[in-house]
């Protein structure tokens, strides 16, 4: 009887380790089957069945669906193997073998399509297709001179397109894809652009070919009349433009920027049509009563924010004396909107608005037409007085503008200034009217500039737009008191730090110059833009860092440093900033009532720190 009890005891516990093992194996195999569902590994799976068929995925590919059998999934020898069924069904589909790498990501290393899956690829009016799709690929290149890089871009394109209609739409959709391959811009041109192999340099002379550009007698870039044009769904923030970007910044790396050969000086004045392509998008397609709530209600559409942070000191020019800003700047997107893929879009777009009106302020708002559609360069046939609108056009950045934002690579620094400030001589009606129409000079160069719209964005425009005309000149004054009060004071308490380091120990007897040089600061002086415009803003290089900084300011380490101030010593500079403000405030009546804008901008607190520095001054001046 014990002998029984035994048996049974052993038979009971044999039974337990094999349901245990049996549950262990389905723990283990449930765990395995969950990581290769997962859906954020599926694009293997459909890479996989893309290199079977061309056309996967799609009403006009064989495989059309397919389905992961969880019972196939099995490891052997350290490798994952698993079916996919294809379209439903169990004759067809298609055997994976798939290995984790290093950190633990997964591969397919072998696929191997079932007997009736081979016998569906070889069928004879699929091969017609593929045939087909092949033939119009070919022609495409051969037409456009791209590369073969560019034929898995088409045929992603015909699958994207094939996923939202029926194969009897095959034909349509080709000879659609046909046509935005002739569209700059468009998701196909694109898409070429992206895959191409050739270089940059080719690449991007191939666009100019495309839209059969040449420049004129009066260095105006023309469009030819067969020639390709920017697609109509092109819009300022498209991933086009990231990709052309990215092209020239690898082409034109070095300080000579765009003006180094014949298609630099194209890409330079072809930036004005792309100025163009964007104001027409905007009036295009968005509503609203002024092109700035046109523009607002793209950036609400796209959920993209704008940049008011850069200066437009350039972009308000005078006939005569300057008064005050009429207009402001605004770029976008405000931040790259391009993911981790291409360089970045940030501030590549501009918009130049008047700031009264609302109205994009561009050279196109002034050029004539001619009835064969090219555009009436002659110089002669525009007045200076009608020619606000050219001297202050906006115009797309090549390089990335900085303005407030701190987004920029150590290496693209200085990216804007050689690639879009110093740049080839633009057209001959632009030369014309900036003769004449010129730049205000900057409060920090001894001006009267300083831009309106800043950091505050739209708000600081509704202030602005609150102050009655009359009244704006004085207002001006009065900000531009309170700013350099702000910055010579923020100049006193840095002036009295201790440096941080002995060896650049400021003493009161130095000159400015010797300081930066002391600081590895180095005062260049802009022999293109003296050329240019009469005159340089003065710009202090960081030798060490490699960094121009605009205007003539900048902050190191604490102190503030001019490049404009030749030989004077820092307390000279400072003691000419309190005369200046001294001389202004006795000249200036200060109506506080008129002023209540300013208020509103600066804050009350600010205001009254600034108005007792003032008195202050003036007690201990007179």
């Amino acid at each position: 009887m014990k002998k029984v009890i035994l048996q049974y005891l052993a038979s009971a516990l044999t039974v337990i380790l094999i349901l245990g093992l049996v549950v262990s194996n389905r723990q283990r195999n449930q765990s395995l089957v969950k990581k290769v569902k997962d859906p954020e590994i599926s694009y293997i799976y459909q890479d996989s069945l893309e290199n079977l068929d061309r056309l996967a995925l799609t009403h006009a590919g064989v495989i059309q669906s397919y389905q992961l059998d969880d019972l196939s999934v099995r490891k052997e020898d350290g490798k994952i193997r698993l079916v996919l069924h294809v379209n439903h069904s169990y004759d067809m589909q298609v055997n994976l073998v798939l290995k984790a790498d290093i950190y633990g990501d997964l591969s397919v290393v072998q696929a191997t399509p079932s007997k009736a899956l081979k016998l569906a690829l070889e069928d004879e009016s699929y091969q017609k297709r593929l045939t087909l799709i092949s033939q119009k690929e070919d022609a495409i290149m051969a037409r456009d001179h791209w590369d073969s890089a560019i034929k898995p871009a088409y045929v992603a394109q015909v699958r994207s397109k094939m996923k939202k209609t029926s194969l009897t739409q095959l034909d349509k959709v080709l000879q659609d894809i046909d046509q935005e391959s002739k569209e700059v811009g468009s998701d196909t041109y694109t898409a070429f652009f992206q895959a191409s192999q050739l270089p940059n340099h080719d690449k991007l002379d191939l666009v100019m070919t495309h839209m059969q550009v040449y420049v004129d007698k009066y260095q105006f870039l023309q469009l030819g009349k067969s020639g390709y044009k920017f697609s109509k769904k092109l819009e300022p923030t498209s991933p086009f433009y990231s990709y052309f970007r990215e092209a020239i910044m690898e082409t034109y790396q070095t300080d000579l920027g765009l003006g180094i050969d014949d298609l630099g000086i194209k890409l330079h004045l072809f930036r004005s049509w792309i100025d163009k392509q964007s104001m027409d998008y905007i009036r295009t397609n968005y509503k609203g009563k002024t092109d700035v709530d046109k523009l607002l209600a793209y950036s609400k559409d796209k959920k993209i924010k704008l940049d008011y942070t850069t200066g437009a000191s350039y972009h308000n020019r005078s006939l005569g004396d300057f008064t005050y800003p009429q207009n402001m700047k605004i770029q976008l997107p405000q931040t790259s909107v391009m993911g981790p893929y291409g360089v970045s879009n940030s501030r590549f777009i501009e918009f130049i608005v008047n700031m009264d009106t609302r109205k994009f302020v561009s050279e196109w708002n002034v050029y004539k037409k001619r009835k064969d559609g090219s555009i009436d360069s002659n110089p002669k046939h525009y007045k200076i007085e009608d020619g606000a609108d050219i001297a202050d056009t906006d115009s797309a950045n090549y390089g990335l503008s900085k303005g407030l934002n701190a987004d920029l690579p150590a290496y693209l620094n200085n990216s804007h200034t050689y690639l879009d400030v110093r740049h080839p001589a633009d057209n001959a009606i632009r030369r014309k009217m900036v003769r004449k129409w010129k730049n205000a000079k900057n409060v920090l160069n001894g001006g009267h500039y300083a831009d309106i719209v800043k950091k505050g964005g739209l708000k600081d425009l509704e202030i602005w737009r609150q102050v009655k005309a009359e009244d704006r000149l004085q207002s001006i004054m009065l900000t531009l008191i309170i700013f350099a009060l702000i910055l010579c004071l923020m100049g006193l308490t840095a002036f009295t730090k201790k440096p941080t380091s002995p060896k650049v120990e400021t003493r009161k007897t130095e000159t400015l110059d010797s300081v930066l040089v002391a600081k590895n600061f180095y005062r260049v002086r802009d022999a293109y833009a003296i050329k240019l415009y009469g005159q340089d803003e003065g710009m202090s290089f960081d030798v060490a860092g490699q960094r121009l900084f605009g205007s003539n300011i900048a902050i190191k380490d604490g102190l503030l440093y001019g490049s404009s101030l030749g030989d004077l010593t820092i307390e000279a500079y400072f003691q000419g900033e309190v005369s200046y403000l001294l001389e202004a405030t006795q000249k200036l009546p200060v109506d506080k009532s008129r002023i209540g804008s300013i208020i509103s901008v600066v804050g009350k607190t600010t205001v009254e720190i600034i108005e007792g520095s003032v008195a202050k001054f003036q007690n201990e001046q007179y």
